[in-house]
């Protein structure tokens, strides 16, 4: 495992291989699935919310999950924080994406172009591993493909200051820590909900990203095998 971590050679083909062979669905945490902490003014108690049989049609979107070499030598994900002010998941920690447009070849295609809108990495740089199980996320009614990518040396990342405020880059050995996973409180406008977090650089990483983060961490210990 520590080989990989410390981004020495062969660590992207080690991820490869158990992106190939990791059983799925991949497994994630239980306790980053968001629960209802206080029902939002007006919601009847026991609303379906987060089913999807009640939810409109999903639409397709895609992220990346790019790896590099960091500063310090340890595998590095960077994430983006949301600026404060944007119609959906204002202020929220997430990886680099977005929906997949009609111009885009495929799901891996935009989330190559979203990464490269959004913080500044050159879609030709990126090698793709493989990808991740989709994700539903109710409150936005996405089907989210994540997809995992490498990169040979760390990027020059250039924040798209019109939706992104700042970036975070986690190492990913956090992810595989004893106590990586934290039970926080958060809340929009009008809810409240209770959820498994990861806490890195004073941000809360919830929802989709996190769920993301636990089903690279099964592949890095399907890796370590």
């Amino acid at each position: 495992m520590d080989r990989i971590l410390r981004a020495e050679p062969g660590w992207q083909e080690a991820i490869a291989q158990a992106l190939r062979s990791v059983p799925r669905p991949i497994a994630t945490d239980p306790r980053l699935l968001p629960r209802e902490a206080a029902l939002r003014e007006g919601a009847a108690p026991g609303r379906p919310r987060w089913e999807r049989s009640a939810s409109p049609p999903a639409r397709q979107a895609a992220t990346l999950l790019v790896l590099y070499s960091g500063t310090d030598g340890e595998l590095t994900v960077p994430l983006t924080v949301r600026q404060p002010d944007l119609r959906a998941h204002a202020g929220e920690v997430s990886l680099p994406g977005g929906a997949v447009d009609a111009s885009d070849a495929s799901p891996q295609a935009a989330a190559l172009r979203e990464a490269w809108e959004e913080i500044g990495i050159e879609p030709d740089a990126v090698r793709i591993l493989g990808r991740l199980d989709e994700i539903w996320i109710p409150v936005s009614s996405y089907s989210l493909r994540p997809y995992v990518g490498a990169l040979d040396a760390r990027p020059a990342l250039v924040p798209h200051t019109a939706e992104v405020a700042s970036i975070v880059e986690l190492p990913a050995r956090l992810l595989l820590r004893d106590d990586a996973i934290a039970d926080q409180l958060i809340s929009g406008p009008d809810w409240t909900l209770r959820a498994g977090a990861y806490l890195h650089a004073e941000q809360v990483i919830w929802g989709a990203t996190a769920r993301t983060l636990a089903m690279f961490a099964s592949v890095l210990r399907q890796a370590a095998g």
